[in-house]
Protein backbone atom coordinates (compact mmCIF):
# COMPACT_ATOMS: atom_id res chain seq x y z
CA UNK A 1 0.00 0.00 0.00
CA UNK A 2 2.74 2.28 0.23
CA UNK A 3 4.11 2.00 -2.47
CA UNK A 4 0.94 2.75 -4.48
CA UNK A 5 0.93 6.04 -2.37
CA UNK A 6 4.12 6.72 -3.37
CA UNK A 7 3.25 6.09 -7.02
CA UNK A 8 0.53 8.82 -6.63
CA UNK A 9 2.31 11.56 -5.14
CA UNK A 10 5.17 10.76 -8.28
CA UNK A 11 2.53 11.37 -10.55
CA UNK A 12 0.72 13.72 -8.83
CA UNK A 13 3.94 15.81 -8.47
CA UNK A 14 5.13 15.18 -12.24
CA UNK A 15 1.37 16.81 -13.09
CA UNK A 16 2.45 19.86 -10.77
CA UNK A 17 5.75 20.67 -12.25
CA UNK A 18 4.44 20.26 -15.73
CA UNK A 19 2.19 23.36 -15.16
CA UNK A 20 4.85 25.28 -13.26
CA UNK A 21 7.05 24.74 -15.60
CA UNK A 22 4.16 25.94 -18.53
CA UNK A 23 3.31 22.83 -20.45
CA UNK A 24 0.32 23.66 -22.73
CA UNK A 25 -2.50 21.71 -20.50
CA UNK A 26 -3.64 18.24 -21.96
CA UNK A 27 -0.08 17.84 -23.41
CA UNK A 28 1.20 14.33 -22.83
CA UNK A 29 4.27 13.89 -20.73
CA UNK A 30 5.74 11.43 -22.09
CA UNK A 31 9.05 10.80 -19.69
CA UNK A 32 10.02 12.08 -15.98
CA UNK A 33 12.91 11.80 -14.47
CA UNK A 34 12.83 12.28 -10.54
CA UNK A 35 15.03 12.17 -7.34
CA UNK A 36 13.74 9.95 -4.83
CA UNK A 37 15.41 9.56 -1.39
CA UNK A 38 15.94 6.13 -0.22
CA UNK A 39 14.18 6.33 2.87
CA UNK A 40 10.82 6.63 0.53
CA UNK A 41 10.43 3.49 -0.80
CA UNK A 42 10.65 -0.59 0.31
CA UNK A 43 10.26 -2.07 -3.02
CA UNK A 44 11.33 -0.34 -6.48
CA UNK A 45 10.07 -3.18 -8.74
CA UNK A 46 6.54 -2.80 -7.06
CA UNK A 47 6.72 0.95 -7.17
CA UNK A 48 8.32 1.38 -10.72
CA UNK A 49 4.58 -1.29 -11.48
CA UNK A 50 2.95 0.60 -10.11
CA UNK A 51 3.48 3.42 -11.40
CA UNK A 52 3.35 2.31 -14.85
CA UNK A 53 -0.45 1.06 -14.15
CA UNK A 54 -1.50 4.62 -13.22
CA UNK A 55 0.56 7.02 -15.26
CA UNK A 56 -0.98 6.04 -18.79
CA UNK A 57 2.61 4.94 -19.78
CA UNK A 58 4.79 7.42 -18.60
CA UNK A 59 8.64 6.63 -19.08
CA UNK A 60 9.86 7.01 -15.23
CA UNK A 61 13.83 7.37 -14.55
CA UNK A 62 14.82 7.22 -11.15
CA UNK A 63 17.86 8.74 -9.57
CA UNK A 64 17.75 7.32 -5.65
CA UNK A 65 19.32 9.74 -3.12
CA UNK A 66 21.49 7.59 -0.30
CA UNK A 67 19.70 8.95 3.25
CA UNK A 68 22.13 10.67 4.87
CA UNK A 69 22.42 11.24 8.85
CA UNK A 70 24.24 14.53 11.34
CA UNK A 71 24.22 13.76 15.14
CA UNK A 72 23.39 16.88 16.77
CA UNK A 73 25.75 15.80 19.66
CA UNK A 74 29.34 15.60 17.56
CA UNK A 75 27.92 16.91 14.59
CA UNK A 76 29.01 13.87 12.65
CA UNK A 77 27.59 13.01 9.54
CA UNK A 78 27.07 9.70 8.11
CA UNK A 79 25.62 7.27 5.73
CA UNK A 80 23.74 4.98 7.64
CA UNK A 81 23.94 0.85 6.43
CA UNK A 82 20.38 0.28 7.74
CA UNK A 83 17.98 2.95 9.36
CA UNK A 84 19.81 3.79 12.44
CA UNK A 85 18.46 5.56 15.54
CA UNK A 86 22.19 6.44 17.06
CA UNK A 87 25.44 8.26 15.80
CA UNK A 88 27.87 6.20 14.94
CA UNK A 89 30.25 7.64 16.79
CA UNK A 90 29.06 8.54 20.21
CA UNK A 91 25.96 6.31 20.12
CA UNK A 92 23.63 9.67 21.09
CA UNK A 93 20.41 9.00 19.82
CA UNK A 94 20.24 12.92 18.65
CA UNK A 95 20.04 12.24 14.86
CA UNK A 96 18.51 14.51 11.99
CA UNK A 97 17.88 13.17 8.47
CA UNK A 98 19.59 15.63 5.98
CA UNK A 99 18.87 13.79 2.54
CA UNK A 100 17.30 10.54 1.64
CA UNK A 101 13.18 11.82 1.79
CA UNK A 102 13.47 14.05 -1.51
CA UNK A 103 10.65 14.18 -3.92
CA UNK A 104 12.34 16.10 -7.31
CA UNK A 105 11.17 16.22 -10.79
CA UNK A 106 14.25 17.21 -12.76
CA UNK A 107 13.44 16.48 -16.19
CA UNK A 108 10.23 16.43 -18.39
CA UNK A 109 9.59 15.50 -21.99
Amino acid sequence: MHELHLAQDILRKIKEEAGTRGQVPGTRVNYAKIQLGQSRFTHMAELLELFADISGGIKLEIEILPVKTICAECKTEFKPKTMRLDCEKCGSTNIQMVSGNELIVKELG
